[in-house]
């Protein structure tokens, strides 16, 4: 049965058609996502490879960077990982038979580190699911809304679209992106269309209460030292508006966490009243940076990134980043500044 709700769907019917036609005539796919997957990129791989599993399918995952804890505990076993358990050189062999590749929750090369290049020249056909306003065009077809609230909420729609029953493990699973990628319906994206999807996902049987628990509520003692290093490099500016922090990589050898410990870690000094704005810098093993930004509503800081080869949304956006810590510090307050001028 098709959705009847459409309202709802901001794609034209026309591509999830072509979506639901390339989902229905592959026999072995592929499913991956941008490096550092959260819980919005997780919740969809889970879900997607439910149904086409369901479906009777073969279902390969790849993801770009080892999962944090709390996420690696959604899948039933450990999913590879580029680089670490399979190297980019033998992508044409490990997945020669592969007739369709799903990318969620990302259109950008730059978010597909050791894996644009094999995209490319492989021929095979790409489904993108996402919902950021800026993209590469890796697809084939291209399922993207930038209305939708998380990649989950297009699943959701092209689930309802296809007439695809879902299974409370697969309704878990979007909801577990739909949450996530709205800091728990507390972001200015959570309108009232994700409050919808979540209400018939807590219908199916969904437990909002457990699956916070196991989200929020299950971080390991070193994510806590991890975060107390960061909150002690804590600086305010421009009258207490901008929040820079930062973490070095020591910082993670003397806690014992590592990179996906600081996942959200950025949030926290939002709960000052006067920050409207907030910069993480975190150390890489080659020496550059992840910069992370947050804003609150005045600072578009995808405009910023942006500016440096990064992206993301207007009030949560992210670039790597090279130069001294002091240098990178002062560059990206002196632009958050001119906006709020």
């Amino acid at each position: 049965m098709k959705q009847t709700d459409t309202n709802r769907r901001k794609a034209p019917a026309a591509v999830f058609d072509k979506a639901n036609k390339l989902l229905n005539d592959a026999h072995e796919v592929l499913l991956t996502t941008h490096i550092r997957p959260d819980g919005d990129a997780c919740g969809c791989v889970r879900a997607l490879a439910d149904i086409l599993k369901q479906q009777g399918k073969k279902v390969h995952i790849l993801f770009l960077s080892p999962l944090a804890s709390w996420y690696q505990a959604m899948f039933d076993e450990k999913p590879p990982v580029l680089t670490n358990d399979i190297q980019p050189a033998d992508l044409p062999q490990t997945y020669a038979a592969v007739d369709l590749i799903v990318i969620v929750d990302t259109d950008s090369r730059i978010q597909l580190p050791g894996l644009a290049d094999w995209l490319a020249a492989s021929g095979k056909p790409i489904l993108v699911i996402d919902h950021h306003v800026t993209g590469d065009h890796l697809g084939q077809v291209e399922l993207v809304d930038a209305a939708a609230a998380a990649a989950g909420e297009i699943v959701f729609d092209l689930f309802q679209y296809a007439g695809w029953p879902l299974t409370i493990r697969m309704a878990e699973s979007i909801f577990i992106a739909i949450s996530t990628d709205t800091g728990w319906f507390k972001y200015s994206n959570a309108d009232s269309r994700i409050f919808q999807t979540a209400a018939r996902l807590i219908n199916l049987g969904v437990r909002p209460n457990e699956i916070y628990q196991r989200m929020y509520q299950s971080f390991s003692p070193a994510r806590l030292r991890l975060m107390t290093r960061m909150l002690e490099h804590l600086q305010l500016h421009s009258d207490g508006r901008i929040a820079t922090q930062y973490i070095l990589r020591r910082d993670f050898d003397e806690t014992g966490a590592s990179g996906p410990d600081t996942e959200n870690l950025i949030d926290e000094c939002q709960r000052i009243g006067s920050v409207e704005a907030a910069v993480l810098l975190i150390e890489l093993a080659d020496g550059g940076f992840r910069c992370s930004l947050r804003s609150k509503g005045r600072v578009d800081v995808r405009l910023i990134a942006q500016n440096y080869g990064g992206g993301g949304h207007t009030l949560a956006a992210g670039v790597n980043l090279h130069g001294a810590l002091d240098d990178l510090l002062d560059r990206l307050v002196r632009e958050i500044s001119l906006q709020l001028k």
